[in-house]
C-alpha cells in the first residue's frame, strides 16, 4: 500500500509542479502587463498628478498615478471621493484634461467685433505717412 503511494505521489508531482508553474506564469504576466500600462500612464505627458480631468464626463482630479492603479479624486453630490482605476481599465474610460475652465467660444457677434476692430485698426496703420 505504502509502494502505491509513493509511486502515485511520483506520477502527480510533476503534474503538479507544471500546474503552479502555469498560474504563476499567468499571474506574472497580468501583474507585468499591469505595471507596464501604469508607466505608460505615468509617462505620458498630456497628464501628470494634480491635473483636473473629466472622469467619464464628471469633473475629477488625478490625485497618483500608480503603477498598478491610479486614484482620481471626483466630485459629486456626496462629496469629494476618491475613485480607484486599475491602470489596464484606463484606455476603456473617457477621460479628458480639462485646460482653462474659463475659456470660452466666441459667439457670432463677439468674431465680428473682433473683426472690426482689427479691420479698423488696419486702416489706421495704413493711413499713417511715412517720414
Amino acid at each position: 500500500m505504502e509502494q502505491l503511494g509513493l509511486e502515485l505521489t511520483d506520477m502527480l508531482m510533476p503534474w503538479i509542479t507544471v500546474l503552479i508553474s502555469l498560474i504563476v506564469a499567468v499571474w506574472l504576466k497580468d501583474y507585468a502587463t499591469s505595471i507596464a500600462k501604469g508607466l505608460k500612464f505615468k509617462m505620458n505627458p498630456a497628464f501628470n498628478e494634480g491635473d483636473e480631468v473629466l472622469l467619464d464626463g464628471e469633473p475629477a482630479m488625478i490625485v497618483k498615478i500608480g503603477t498598478v492603479e491610479t486614484v482620481f479624486g471626483v466630485y459629486s453630490d456626496r462629496g469629494y471621493t476618491w475613485r480607484y482605476v486599475p491602470n489596464e481599465r484606463i484606455p476603456y474610460i473617457k477621460l479628458e484634461k480639462v485646460i482653462n475652465k474659463d475659456l470660452h467660444l466666441d459667439t457670432a457677434e463677439e468674431r465680428a467685433e473682433k473683426l472690426k476692430t482689427a479691420k479698423k485698426a488696419s486702416k489706421k496703420k495704413s493711413t499713417k505717412v511715412m517720414p
